[in-house]
């Protein structure tokens, strides 16, 4: 069988859920039936380290670089784009509609669409054009029911969207985890995750000026990076509120905190959760995020705590308790109770381009 040429495209080599997926899934591609070669828009972030072909063109805006993505996929001959952002994935619809390019379209859906595109004008601008041109594509890729659920109400024809929930290797995660905890009497949270709006930040670190017996540590870069600081320096919370900044296997502060904190505003299906689940540590989420509801189903009893709003999180956070080990933390039995394997995973998404396309 002929392989198939794909162009995998990112905005950049970020550590979010959305690339670390699409790196997994080109993992160790040399072995399957496809040609894969990957166009990173801008060469920041952690992530390149992991990767093994790919093309590097640093623009601003993903529009200057559309004449160069063009040029290439007509040079190779690709057959099929992968992408996962919806201004990239609207920038091959459109261009593909004026016939620029003749190339299946596979779209892996990120985040719920109407949270993800409604605050600001821009994004409503853009969530438009999205919904009205998206059956364009060929496959549309969702995480969780309510992503697909919210993908037939938008009108995108069921015969495109494919449930596929994020894989997790559990053995692999938990594989030579010690976990790691400060001494003392505080409960220990733990945030993983970029920081920026979506993730939501901003509305609760302050509250930790009313809880005396919790601490916060915070994993992850963003633009909101400096406006946090800000707030934790202005609540003078620097001692109960600690920036890490970007660790590639967080899996040891997981694994010794007491909770995983999740205050986003919304998500698709968070990876950070699911690790932390994989490592023994509930989770504390707003409701705010729907997809949750799915995983809820495949977890031990009350191992994801919701709540409703930062009042009722103020609430939970003055009645939380350290674990009773937290002296000396030994590593916890997964709260999960089964989950898709990274090739298992492969083998499915193989299974959904080879059989459509």
């Amino acid at each position: 069988m002929k392989k198939k040429k794909i162009l995998g495209i990112l905005p950049s080599y970020s550590a979010g859920g959305a690339e670390k997926i699409m790196l997994l899934y080109f993992h160790n591609f040399q072995k399957r039936p496809f040609f894969f070669k990957l166009f990173v828009q801008n060469k920041i972030g952690p992530l390149k380290t992991n990767l093994v072909d790919s093309i590097e063109h640093k623009y601003e805006r993903f529009f200057y670089a559309i004449p160069q993505i063009l040029s290439y996929i007509k040079k190779n001959k690709f057959n099929i784009v992968y992408s996962t952002f919806p201004h990239i994935t609207l920038g091959l619809i459109i261009t593909k509609l004026f016939r620029l390019h003749d190339c299946n379209i596979v779209v892996r859906q990120p985040n719920m669409l109407y949270p993800s595109l409604s605050h600001s004008l821009k994004l409503r601008v853009l969530r438009f054009f999205y919904l009205r041109l998206i059956n364009i594509a060929d496959i549309i890729i969702v995480t969780s029911v309510a992503m697909y659920n919210e993908a037939v109400k938008c009108k995108i024809k069921k015969k495109k969207i494919f449930l596929l929930p994020n894989p997790l290797d559990i053995k692999s995660i938990r594989k030579n985890v010690i976990p790691e905890r400060k001494k003392g009497e505080e409960v220990k949270l733990v945030f993983v995750g970029r920081l920026t709006y979506q993730k939501g930040l901003d509305r609760i670190l302050s509250l930790f000026s009313k809880v005396d017996n919790v601490e916060l540590t915070i994993i992850g870069e963003g633009s909101q990076r400096k406006t946090l600081e800000n707030i934790v320096k202005e609540k003078k919370l620097q001692s109960k509120i600690k920036f890490c900044g970007f660790i590639y296997r967080p899996y040891n502060v997981i694994a010794g905190a007491d909770y995983l904190l999740l205050p986003s505003r919304w998500e698709g299906m968070p990876n950070c959760v699911l690790e932390s689940l994989a490592l023994g540590t509930p989770v504390i989420a707003f409701k705010d995020i729907s997809t949750l509801k799915d995983l809820i189903l495949n977890v031990k009893n009350k191992t994801i705590n919701m709540v409703k709003n930062e009042e009722s999180l103020l609430r939970h956070l003055k009645n939380l308790q350290p674990r009773k080990d937290k002296l000396n933390p030994n590593l916890r039995e997964s709260l999960l109770n089964d989950f898709l394997s990274e090739a298992a995973y492969r083998k499915k998404l193989d299974k959904f381009i080879f059989s459509t396309l």
